[in-house]
């Protein structure tokens, strides 16, 4: 049997969700844990290879995007061209799904549009950079609203790099790749 025990924080990173998410697989039961004399959670990794075959879920290390964008063009081709190169690529199209979404997993890389009707980017960036789960979420902004003042809020409420749209495929590849 193999012994080995898994913090939630590790079982959140394996699963690409939020420790909150595991902490709530372990109270509703879905998920075997035990607590420490600490009382921090424990997982065995056999429990856990047990919880991902009964819900048929499986694990990847691709590296997770998550794009928010109300175009839906550039939303279906930032996917396709993000899936082609082989990432585990989301998306949504308000700032509020991207919220949900969020608070459920922990994408690696957010490429962001600024301006979408309710919820835009800049509270999206602030939220992202608020929030303690997500601190290692890198945020890509891409705008069809170049200015500097623009680039310098995004930077302001949390965006790693800022692109104007029409970008080239190859240039946001390599921004990536330079943020992960």
């Amino acid at each position: 049997m193999n012994t080995k025990v898994l913090t939630t924080h590790q079982v959140a990173k394996i699963c690409h969700v939020t420790m909150n998410t595991v902490v709530n697989w372990i109270n509703d039961g879905s998920l075997k844990a035990y607590k420490t004399k600490g009382g921090h959670r424990r997982i065995r990794k056999d429990d856990l290879d047990r919880f991902l075959k009964a819900y048929h879920m499986t694990v990847t290390n691709k590296t997770r995007i998550l794009i928010v964008d109300d175009d839906k063009a550039i939303r279906l081709g930032l996917c396709d061209l993000f899936e082609s190169r082989g990432y585990d690529v989301d998306s949504v199209h308000n700032a509020f799904m991207a919220g949900v979404f969020l608070e459920s997993k922990c994408p690696d890389i957010v490429i962001l549009d600024l301006r979408m009707p309710e919820l835009d980017g800049f509270e999206v960036c602030q939220y992202i950079k608020e929030s303690p789960t997500l601190k290692k979420t890198k945020i890509i902004v891409l705008t069809g609203y170049p200015s500097k003042d623009n680039f310098q809020k995004a930077k302001a409420a949390g965006a790693h790099c800022c692109i104007a749209k029409p970008v080239d495929s190859q240039v946001l590849f390599k921004t990536v790749e330079d943020l992960l």
